[in-house]
């Protein structure tokens, strides 16, 4: 049995990954008729949460169909995650996501997504504040290392 926290997901379930341009409601709709056990939205930016733009807010839609889902937020600075986070859980999802793992340039270089991989001590701080935040489960998307030899397994 899988389990997040209280929901839980069965023996084997199927997870929809936040997609950017992708996983959005219609298509979330499609994959939950198709089996999803659990969704995630695109990941939204952080700053752009906190500064109430409106195309990160409208990828807080989410509906009672699509439950259980998570909502994925990104960034840079603890604060504006901290934040954003706060603003992600009074949507009422199921839980948060931070996104550790994006590799597209415009992300990674600077320092969010999988950029943060080159900061550790940011990152356990940065999921921390997180974590101590919010009343949801949070959980991480990520990667093993930067590159091959940044790969850390313990």
């Amino acid at each position: 049995m899988v389990k997040i926290d209280t929901i839980d997901l069965g023996e084997f379930p199927l997870l929809l990954a936040p997609m950017e341009d992708v996983s959005d409601p219609p298509f979330r709709a499609v994959c939950k008729k198709n089996g999803a056990d659990i969704m995630y939205t695109e990941f939204i930016s952080s700053e752009g949460l906190i500064r109430d733009a409106a195309k990160s807010v409208e990828k807080l839609d989410i509906y009672d169909y699509e439950r259980p889902i998570g909502i994925q937020i990104f960034g840079d600075k603890i604060d504006s995650m901290r934040e954003a986070a706060a603003i992600a859980e009074s949507a009422q999802p199921e839980l948060v996501d931070i996104n550790y793992g994006c590799p597209v340039k415009k992300v990674a270089c600077k320092g969010a997504g999988a950029g943060i991989l080159l900061d550790l001590p940011k990152m356990q701080e940065m999921t921390r504040e997180i974590v101590n935040r919010v009343q949801l489960p949070v959980t991480v998307k990520t990667r093993l290392g930067w590159d091959e030899k940044t790969i850390k397994m313990a």
